[in-house]
């Protein structure tokens, strides 16, 4: 493999203490019951209005309306240290790149995030690209946003590999024809990363080194 694309959410940064409590009151604002956090998970790494659709009937204005109350209440909660990466992230990210594999993001997550979160946590030197919502016109599962990484690095699908922790990770990466590894510590559950069709299962950062050769 030459090159690792890594979803944020669930795969690289620790964000889903916060992305639940935010779920769960924006249900209250306007006014719906929570629902359960094996739903909220369910569907953490499609694009943020798509969330919202996946669990209730909404039209695109009610999506919009869901999507700018989650905004409001997600940057009022987005305290510095809120968001951290998962044991073994940055250690293994700096070995791989030593040992001249090229590192990129694929993520759902808006880029005055995405970026700032790689900045904070100290992976923006090792990372060669990312691909937030921004760049696309097609999100997850879709193979866009792997392909768009693919053709600017110049790198064969067969020498890439595709690291999420959410089916839509999977499948995206599958459709885009590259390795799939699924880490089992985020959102998604074994069950359904083996039915995306994940390639190998990880249950730590650490152990995709192995994975990657």
């Amino acid at each position: 493999m030459k090159l690792a694309i890594f979803d944020f959410d669930g795969t690289l940064g620790d964000t889903t203490g916060i992305i639940l409590t935010t779920m769960a009151a924006t249900f209250r604002a306007m006014g719906r019951q929570p629902l359960s956090e094996a739903q909220y998970r369910s569907v953490i790494g499609l694009p943020l209005e798509k969330c919202f659709s996946s669990l209730i009937p909404l039209d695109e204005a009610g999506e919009a309306e869901y999507a700018a109350a989650y905004r409001k209440m997600f940057d009022e909660l987005d305290k510095k240290g809120a968001v951290t990466l998962y044991p073994g992230v940055l250690d293994t990210m700096r070995k791989l790149k030593d040992d001249g594999m090229k590192l990129a993001i694929a993520s759902s997550r808006h880029r005055h995030t995405l970026d700032r979160y790689i900045a904070e946590l100290g992976l923006a030197p090792l990372i060669e690209m990312t691909v937030g919502a921004d760049d696309v016109t097609k999100a997850k599962p879709d193979p866009q946003p792997v392909n768009i990484i693919l053709d600017a690095l110049g790198v064969p699908a067969a020498e890439a590999a595709m690291v999420g922790d959410a089916p839509f990770d999977i499948l995206m990466g599958r459709a885009a024809g590259c390795r799939t590894i699924a880490v089992t510590y985020g959102n998604g559950t074994a069950e359904d990363l083996r039915a995306a069709g994940a390639d190998f299962l990880a249950d730590s950062f650490t152990d995709i080194v192995q994975m990657l050769k």
